[in-house]
C-alpha cells in the first residue's frame, strides 16, 4: 500500500512539474518587431499580432517561425490574397481567437489545423473562400466557443456543418451569407448554444425539429429574412430564452402555442413585419415582455399603432365590432 502511495504521489509531481514547465514555456508580450515585420504586435491591454496586405504564404510562415512560443490573444488578417492559411504555421504559437476580414483565398486552411485546439473565437468577415466554406476543416478547433461568419455565400445549413463544427459552440452568428435553408436536426446537437443569429440571410421556414430539446440558449435573431409564419410549436421547451429577434419578415400571425413555456422573454423584435394585432395577440399583450417592438398593420384601426400601446379591451372591442359587421351583413344577404 505504502509502494502505491509512493508511486501516485511520484506520478502526481511529475504531472504538476509537466503543466508548469508548458505554462512558463509561453513567452509574454510581443517579440521583437523586425521579427514580425510585415505584420504588427500589439502588447495592450491584450496581445494582438495584425497582418494586412499579404500576398504569400511564406511571408506569414516566416512571422510565425519568428514568434515560437509566444501567444497571441487575437490574430488578425486582413486585405491579404493568399491560397490558404498553412496550418503548420500555428505549431509553436499558441493562438487564441482568429480574425479575417477582407482575405480572399481558395480555401481556409491546407488542412484541417491540428495546431489550433486553444481557438475559442474564429470570425470571418467578408473574406472570399473560391470553395467555399469547407466544414471539415473545423473539425480541429474543438474548444471554438464563438464562430460568426459575414459576408459570405453559405446556400444551406445541415449535416455537412452539424457533423464537424464542434459540439460546444455557444455563439454561432451568420450574417448576410445567402443563406435559403437549414435542414431539420440541424443544430440539435448543439446543447451549448447561448446565441444563435443568422440575420439578413434568405430563410422562409422555421421548424422546431432544427434545435435540440430543450432548448436553453438565450438568444434567437432571425431578421432581415423572408419568414411568412411561425410554427405552432417553434418556441416551445426553449426555458431560458430572453430575447428573439424576427425583424423585417413578413410575418402577420404570432400563435400562441409557439410560445408556450416562453417565461423569460424580456426583448421581442418585430419591427417591420405585417402583424395583425386582433385576438390572437392577446397573448402578447397580457404577457408584454419588458421591450416589445414592432407595428401594427390590421386591422385598420390599429394600423401604424405600436404593439406595446395595444390593450386587450381595444383588441376584445374591436373583435366584437367586427363580429357584430359581420353578423348584420349575413343576416341582410339572407334577407335579401
Amino acid at each position: 500500500m505504502k509502494i502505491f502511495l509512493l508511486k501516485l504521489t511520484v506520478i502526481s509531481l511529475l504531472i504538476t512539474v509537466t503543466l508548469a514547465s508548458l505554462n512558463s514555456s509561453k513567452k509574454k508580450g510581443c517579440p521583437e518587431p523586425i521579427d514580425t515585420r510585415p505584420c504588427t504586435c500589439y502588447n495592450s491591454p491584450k496581445t494582438v499580432l495584425e497582418c494586412q496586405h499579404i500576398e504569400e504564404s511564406e511571408i506569414l510562415r516566416n512571422v510565425f517561425r519568428n514568434s515560437s512560443g509566444y501567444e497571441y490573444k487575437e490574430v488578425h488578417i486582413k486585405y491579404s490574397v493568399l491560397q490558404y492559411l498553412p496550418y503548420d504555421i500555428f505549431e509553436k504559437v499558441h493562438v487564441y481567437a482568429l480574425y479575417l476580414k477582407n482575405v480572399t483565398l481558395i480555401q481556409l486552411f491546407d488542412k484541417p489545423p491540428t495546431f489550433l485546439q486553444d481557438v475559442d473565437t474564429l470570425h470571418i468577415e467578408s473574406t472570399k473562400l473560391l470553395r467555399g466554406v469547407i466544414w471539415k476543416l473545423l473539425e480541429p478547433l474543438t474548444h471554438l466557443r464563438v464562430l460568426n461568419i459575414y459576408y459570405n455565400n453559405i446556400k444551406s445549413l445541415g449535416s455537412d456543418f452539424s457533423e464537424h463544427a464542434t459540439k460546444e459552440l455557444q455563439q454561432l452568428s451568420f450574417y448576410e451569407t445567402g443563406t435559403k435553408t437549414i435542414k431539420p436536426g440541424t443544430f440539435r446537437d448543439f446543447v451549448n448554444l447561448d446565441k444563435l443569429a443568422i440575420d439578413h440571410c434568405k430563410i422562409t421556414t422555421l421548424s422546431r425539429d432544427m434545435f435540440p430539446v430543450p432548448f436553453n440558449a438565450r438568444y434567437l435573431y432571425f431578421n432581415y429574412n423572408q419568414l411568412t409564419s411561425i410554427p405552432d410549436n417553434l418556441f416551445t421547451n426553449m426555458p431560458n430564452l430572453q430575447t428573439i429577434g424576427l425583424r423585417s419578415n413578413n410575418i402577420v400571425v404570432l400563435p400562441e402555442s409557439a410560445f408556450f413555456g416562453v417565461t423569460k422573454l424580456q426583448f421581442f423584435q418585430l419591427d417591420d413585419n405585417p402583424i395583425t394585432c386582433d385576438c390572437r395577440l392577446a397573448w402578447l399583450i397580457r404577457n408584454k415582455p419588458s421591450a416589445v417592438s414592432g407595428k401594427c398593420n390590421m386591422p385598420s384601426k390599429f394600423k401604424g399603432k405600436d404593439i406595446k400601446d395595444i390593450d386587450l379591451l381595444s383588441i376584445f372591442n374591436e373583435e366584437l365590432i367586427t363580429l357584430r359587421r359581420t353578423i348584420l351583413v349575413a343576416i341582410s344577404k339572407f334577407r335579401t
